[in-house]
C-alpha cells in the first residue's frame, strides 16, 4: 500500500528519540507478558550497547541470602571479571565501599566504571545492580553529557527494574498471555514518535511509578512527581475523577478485560491536557485480587485539534490495540466510495468467520455473512454515520460458516477528516452468549412459567400500551375481561396441588386457543386470569365469553379417568379513551367478575361502569 503523502525529513535526534520509543514499547510488553527475565534483561543490555557500542553495560541481581551477585545480563562483559565479581563477598551493593571494591575490580580487568546503580523492588530493597564500563585504552567519548544517553541510562534502570520485579511474582498470579511476537512489533511502531509514557501502579501499596516520558506529557522533570496515588488522583479534571475510578474498580474485580480510559489531568503549571490510558492488571493473588497495572498513557491533546501526524500515531495507540477483545479495524471511506479496510485484525476470525486478508482485498465480502433481516439495520447505521452521526454502535447477527447464527455488536467513533474522507475506529465483540442470557431473562421476567402465558408484568405493560392506543384514536374500544376458576380450591385441597397445576394448564391451552392475534390473555395470579379484547364492543366480549365457556366445558380435563369438575366465571369491563386510566378498568372487571360468583358462578356480568 502506497503512502498517503511523501515522506518528511526528520534530524537526527528526532530519529534516535523515535527508535527508542519504540524498542522501549517492545520490550515493556514483553515485560507485561511474562517474557523470561534473562531474555528480558539481555535485550535491555544489548540494545543499550548497540546505541553506544564503546560502553559495556551489565545487570547483576543480588541475593541477600548468598551475598552473592549473580550475571542478569552481560554481553559485552569479559569471563575473567564476571568470575571474580560473582566470587565477591557482598553485604549490600549501594554502598561506597562496594563501588570502590567494584572500581578496583574493573581497573583490574583494564576497565573503567562509570556507572554503578542500584535497582530497588516495590519495598525499597535492592534487587540488583545496574553498571557501565568502558575499555581503559578507549578514545574519548562526552556522550554521558548528552540528554539522550541519560534517558537511555534511566530508561534501562527503569525497565530492567520492572522485568526484575515482574520476575518476582508468583506463577500462579500472572496474567497469561501469548508469548511476544509480529503483533508486538506492530504495536510498536504504530506507537513510535507518539509521546508514549509509561505507569506502573502496585494495587497493594497504591505506590505509582512513572517513566520520565510519562511525566515529561505533564511538563514536570524526572524528580518532581510523588509516587502516592492520592496525588494522582488529585491530577485528574474533578468532573472525569468518579468515572476514571469507577473504570478502575471495574477492572480491579475483572469485570473488564483492559482499563481504558480518557480524560483531562492538571500539567504542572494549572493547565490541562486530554490523553488516553490503557492498562492491564498483570498479577492478581490466589483469591483474584488485582497487586500489580502496568499501562501507558498518551497525550490526546493535539489529535482532538486534528494535529495530523500526532493524531495518525495517536490514533493507532487509541483504537487498535491487540487488548481489546474481537475484531480491531479501521475503515476509510472516500467521498461517493463505498469504502476499504486499512487495518484488520486477527480477531476477524472470531467474529465475522473471515479472515484479515479477505476483508483487506475484499471489504464488500462482509455483506454476505450479515443476516438477511439485519441487513437494512445494518445499511441505515452505516448511513447514518456517513451523514454525520459521531457514534456507531449496533448489535446485529451474522451467519458464518460453522457456527450458525451468532449475535455481534459494532462500535466505533467515525472521524470526518478535512478532504471529507470519514475514518472509522473501532471494534466488533461476539456478544451471542451475553445476548441468549439476555433474552432467556427477558422471557422469565414476562412469562408465566406454569402456563407460558404473560405474566402479571407483562399483561400490564400490555394493557398501558392499548388504553395509549385508544387515546390516540387509534380504536374506539376495547374490552377487559376478568376470568376465575370456580371453586378452585377445592380441587386443590382434595386432588393435591400437583393437579390444581395441571388445570391451569389445561385452561391456558383453552382460552389460548380462542385468542385472536390481536388478544392478550395473561395470568395474573393463583386461578386469576386476565384478557384484553382489543377493538371489541360488550357484545363482542360477550360472545367470546360465551364461546370460551363452552369451549371450556366441552373440553375437561381427566385425572385417573375421571374428569375434573371445574366451571369458569368472567367479569366484562368496556375501555374507552375517556377513561381514568387501565387500573380503573381492570378494577371494573374484576367488579363483574365477583358479581358473576355471587350470582351462582359458571357465568359472566358486564361492569356497569368502566368510564365514567
Amino acid at each position: 500500500m502506497m503512502s498517503e503523502r511523501p515522506p518528511v525529513q526528520v534530524d537526527a535526534d528526532a530519529e534516535f528519540y523515535r527508535k527508542a520509543l519504540a524498542f522501549n514499547n517492545l520490550t515493556l510488553s514483553y515485560i507485561a507478558r511474562g517474557a523470561p527475565l534473562e531474555q528480558l534483561l539481555d535485550r535491555i543490555a544489548s540494545g543499550f550497547s548497540g546505541s553506544y557500542p564503546q560502553r559495556a553495560l551489565a545487570i547483576f541481581l543480588f541475593d541477600p541470602q548468598a551475598r552473592r551477585l549473580q550475571v542478569g545480563a552481560a554481553p559485552r562483559v569479559a569471563p575473567a571479571f564476571l568470575a571474580e565479581l560473582t566470587a565477591l563477598a557482598v553485604d549490600d551493593p549501594d554502598t561506597p565501599q562496594f563501588w570502590h571494591a567494584l572500581t578496583a575490580l574493573a581497573a583490574r580487568q583494564e576497565r573503567s566504571l562509570l556507572e554503578m546503580l542500584p535497582l530497588r523492588s516495590f519495598a525499597g530493597e535492592v534487587a540488583g545492580i545496574l553498571t557501565i564500563c568502558a575499555a581503559n585504552d578507549a578514545p574519548g567519548d562526552a556522550s554521558h553529557l548528552e540528554q539522550a544517553y541519560r534517558d537511555t541510562v534511566g530508561a534501562a534502570v527503569s525497565m530492567a527494574m520492572l522485568a526484575i520485579e515482574r520476575s518476582l511474582v508468583p506463577v500462579h498470579a500472572r496474567v497469561k498471555s501469548d508469548p511476544p511476537g509480529e503483533a508486538d512489533e506492530r504495536m510498536a511502531l504504530a506507537i513510535e514518535g507518539s509521546g508514549t509514557g509509561i505507569w506502573d501502579r502496585n494495587a497493594v501499596t497504591g505506590e505509582m511509578y512513572y517513566s520520565r516520558g510519562w511525566k515529561a506529557i505533564l511538563g514536570y522533570e524526572d524528580w518532581e512527581l510523588s509516587s502516592h496515588l492520592q496525588d494522582a488522583y488529585q491530577r485528574i479534571h474533578p468532573d472525569d475523577l468518579p468515572y476514571v475510578q469507577e473504570t478502575i474498580r471495574q477492572h480491579f474485580a475483572s469485570r473488564s478485560d483492559t482499563y481504558q480510559v480518557e480524560h483531562r489531568i492538571r500539567c504542572r503549571y494549572g493547565s490541562y491536557k486530554w490523553i488516553s490510558s490503557r492498562g492491564k492488571v498483570v498479577a492478581r493473588d490466589a483469591e483474584g485480587n488485582a497487586l500489580r497495572m502496568i499501562g501507558t498513557t498518551t497525550d490526546i491533546t493535539e489529535v482532538r485539534r486534528l494535529t495530523e501526524k500526532l493524531a495518525k500515531s495517536s490514533r493507532m495507540l487509541d483504537y487498535l490495540t491487540s487488548e481489546i477483545p474481537g475484531m480491531v479495524f479501521q475503515f476509510r471511506v472516500p467521498p461517493g466510495e463505498r469504502g476499504y479496510f486499512t487495518y484488520v485484525s486477527e480477531g476477524a476470525r472470531e467474529t465475522y468467520g473471515l479472515t484479515p486478508q479477505q476483508l483487506l482485498e475484499t471489504p464488500v465480502i462482509i455483506d454476505t455473512v450479515i443476516h438477511p433481516e439485519d441487513m437494512p439495520l445494518y445499511e441505515a447505521a452505516r448511513q447514518a454515520v456517513l451523514a454525520g452521526a459521531s457514534h456507531w454502535m449496533l448489535e446485529f447477527r451474522v451467519i458464518t460458516p460453522g457456527n450458525g447464527v451468532r449475535w455481534l455488536r459494532g462500535q466505533a467513533r467515525p472521524r470526518r477528516l478535512e478532504d471529507g474522507t470519514t475514518l472509522w475506529h473501532g471494534f466488533i465483540s461476539d456478544i451471542s452468549e451475553s445476548k441468549a442470557f439476555e433474552l432467556e431473562l427477558q422471557e422469565f421476567a414476562l412469562t408465566d412459567y406454569l402456563t407460558q402465558l404473560p405474566n402479571r408484568r407483562f399483561f400490564m405493560q400490555r394493557l398501558q400500551d392499548e388504553y395509549n392506543r385508544l387515546q390516540r384514536g387509534v380504536l374506539d374500544t376495547a374490552a377487559v375481561l376478568m376470568c376465575d376458576l370456580d371453586h378452585f380450591k377445592r380441587i386443590n385441597d382434595s386432588l393435591g396441588h400437583a393437579v390444581g397445576d395441571q388445570v391451569l394448564k389445561h385452561f391456558a391451552q383453552v382460552l389460548r386457543s380462542q385468542l385472536r392475534k390481536t388478544d392478550t390473555a395473561g395470568r395474573l395470579g393463583g386461578e386469576e386470569f386476565a384478557v384484553i379484547l382489543a377493538g371489541a364492543n360488550l357484545h363482542a366480549a360477550a360472545e367470546f365469553a360465551m364461546r370460551l365457556q363452552a369451549s371450556f366445558a366441552s373440553q375437561p380435563m381427566l385425572h385417573e379417568g375421571r374428569e375434573v369438575e371445574v366451571t369458569l366465571s368472567i367479569g366484562i369491563a368496556l375501555m374507552q379513551g375517556d377513561c381514568a386510566g387501565q387500573e380503573q378498568v381492570l378494577r371494573a372487571s374484576d367488579d363483574a367478575l365477583y358479581r358473576a360468583k355471587e350470582k351462582g358462578r359458571n357465568r359472566f356480568e358486564f361492569a356497569p361502569f368502566a368510564c365514567p
